[in-house]
């Protein structure tokens, strides 16, 4: 497929009565893009490819910035011919208009091997997109996560975001060995994440990055990391505004004592956290400064 025919893939209507694809709505990819037109929003492209790589569903996307669906992604000129063929191994695939990456000369036969050049430049070069798209963390919608809460790892699954519960857990590592906090996880740890806007994002590192300026002593910015990691209903479906919240806690100076912007004291117990009384606290200190 040449450059023009990549770009004009898909985007205009089939006016063939005829054609399989326009009589059946429910074919497999492989005899879907046997025609060279659309037939319906399944298979429509838009004949601007200014949208992102990734494919997250229809009601998710809104502002069109990602691909609508599965053949917006596959013939988009980031992915298309760089992923290995799903229908038959290598040369030995027969399906016309096949996307997918076979042997090399099939390539420079099927795509105008300059352009292919560029792409695969794009790709080797892994850019900060592309690590972004294809080696970032994510979470599946509702699968176990390959972790198990302890002391040093709390999972939390809110309604609403608790951020002086959140705190607690926070001071609670801080005081102990340091761990991560993951929001958006249930305490079977499966992934249901939190549904956060843009605003609410913003909002909420705003008033995490306040309050932890109230603790005492103060939380310095290395001692605490947050990370909004993306929610996604497969391997390739983005959930828009959909993260599981991680805070990483890194313990520097294990004699110090932390208090919230409350004035409590928490410590972690396994996979709880306490609030300590004033002896507790005395005990503590003098242990911290024995050690």
């Amino acid at each position: 497929m040449n450059k023009q025919s990549l770009l004009e893939f898909k985007v205009y209507i089939c006016q063939n009565a005829q054609c399989q694809v326009r009589q059946d709505h429910f074919l497999p990819l492989q005899q879907m893009i046997q025609c060279q037109y659309y037939h319906n929003n399944s298979d429509k492209r838009r004949n601007s490819n200014n949208y992102k790589p990734i494919y997250i569903s229809d009601s998710n996307n809104e502002a069109n910035d990602f691909c609508n669906n599965i053949i917006e992604y596959l013939y988009h000129p980031r992915i298309y011919g760089t992923l290995p063929c799903k229908f038959q191994k290598s040369q030995n695939c027969k399906a016309q208009h096949c996307p997918f990456k076979h042997d090399e000369n099939h390539i420079k036969q099927a795509f105008q091997y300059k352009i292919f050049t560029k792409l695969n430049q794009i790709l080797e070069s892994k850019s900060k997109e592309n690590d972004l798209l294809f080696n970032s963390k994510k979470y599946i919608q509702r699968i176990e996560i390959n972790q198990f809460e302890d002391l040093k790892h709390e999972f939390k699954q809110f309604k609403e975001i608790r951020m002086d519960l959140i705190m607690n857990y926070i001071c609670a590592f801080l005081n102990s060995q340091g761990g991560i906090l993951y929001i958006g996880i249930t305490d079977k740890g499966v992934a249901q994440g939190i549904k956060m806007t843009r605003k609410q994002k913003d909002d909420f590192q705003i008033e995490f990055d306040n309050i932890l300026r109230h603790f005492d002593p103060i939380v310095l910015p290395q001692q605490v990391e947050l990370m909004f990691v993306p929610i996604y209903k497969d391997e390739l479906v983005m959930i828009q505004d959909l993260f599981v919240i991680e805070i990483k806690i890194n313990v520097v100076d294990k004699k110090q004592l932390y208090f919230t912007n409350q004035n409590e004291a928490y410590i972690k117990r396994n996979a709880t956290i306490n609030q300590l009384k004033p002896k507790e606290i005395k005990d503590l200190v003098l242990l911290k400064q024995m050690s």
